[in-house]
């Protein structure tokens, strides 16, 4: 009778704990959000302590070291621009569970979203290490600046400004734009099914962003100026209700930037 009343005391317990996090799963959601955006920029330009005197020193070996490290650099840098994008899709998720527990189904941690959404990203993170560790083995990217040359760069470019006009840009923006929309026809459930809709989404992301990510080669892939700009932009573009008039901006900044690089290519000669 005793071991019946604690099991009933413990469950209750647990039921109210539950509840009093479901209260307030979008603020523990955003602060853990937050957290590892904040955390993924303060890895990538704090001092390295084991290398004195040199802000940013975590960036600069991997340059030109192994392709783990160039890969572990793509990975936080690409969690550090990406998060904030992805955070109201994210908190739309805990949203729905907290309605979903109220009616009877499962709990379902928003932290499994967000871990096939990093997995999408890594598996890009892995193209763009192979890209960079090649070019820089290959004496294809500047040691100084971590720039492609002024041509390649002008092509990246525009390539980018041309992709931001094209019918699979707006497909996939539109996935991204639209959160309710996105788990009223990809929600899956369970544990393994969050995880999916995580993946899927970061796909979707992949096709809307990658243009723009592979910029980076053109700017210079540690420029922080331009990891900024590139992650305010994408937040923008996934937040603001004047969708064309953002992606038309950025359509036209990518192919202006084309041009002054292909200006300069054509000065050099």
């Amino acid at each position: 009778m005793c071991a019946r009343a604690s099991s009933v005391l413990i469950s209750s317990v647990a039921a109210g704990t539950l509840e009093h996090v479901l209260r307030r799963d979008r603020l523990i959601v955003a602060i853990a959000l937050a957290a590892l955006t904040v955390g993924s920029w303060m890895w990538m330009l704090l001092p390295d302590p084991e290398v004195a005197g040199s802000a940013g020193a975590r960036l600069m070996p991997c340059c030109g070291a192994s392709f783990l490290a160039v890969f572990a650099m793509w990975v936080v840098m690409m969690a550090a621009m990406m998060i904030p994008s992805a955070a109201p899709m994210v908190l739309a998720h805990a949203g729905i569970v907290r309605r979903r527990v109220a009616l009877g189904s499962p709990y379902i941690p928003s932290s499994l979203f967000l871990a096939g959404y990093l997995v999408a990203w890594s598996a890009f993170s892995a193209v763009a290490a192979v890209a960079h560790w090649l070019l820089y083995q290959l004496s294809l990217l500047d040691h100084h600046t971590l720039s492609i040359s002024p041509w390649a760069g002008a092509a990246v470019l525009l390539a980018a400004g041309l992709f931001q006009l094209t019918p699979a840009k707006d497909a996939c923006l539109s996935k991204c734009r639209a959160p309710l929309g996105y788990f009223l026809t990809e929600w899956r459930d369970g544990n393994t099914g969050a995880i999916a809709m995580g993946l899927r989404h970061g796909l979707f992301c992949i096709g809307c962003c990658s243009l723009l990510m592979a910029v980076l080669f053109s700017v210079g892939v540690m420029n922080v100026l331009w990891g900024v700009v590139i992650t305010a932009f994408v937040a923008v573009e996934k937040i603001v209700p004047w969708k064309r008039a953002v992606v038309w901006s950025g359509a036209a900044a990518c192919l202006a930037s084309a041009a002054a690089l292909a200006y300069r290519a054509l000065d050099i000669q």
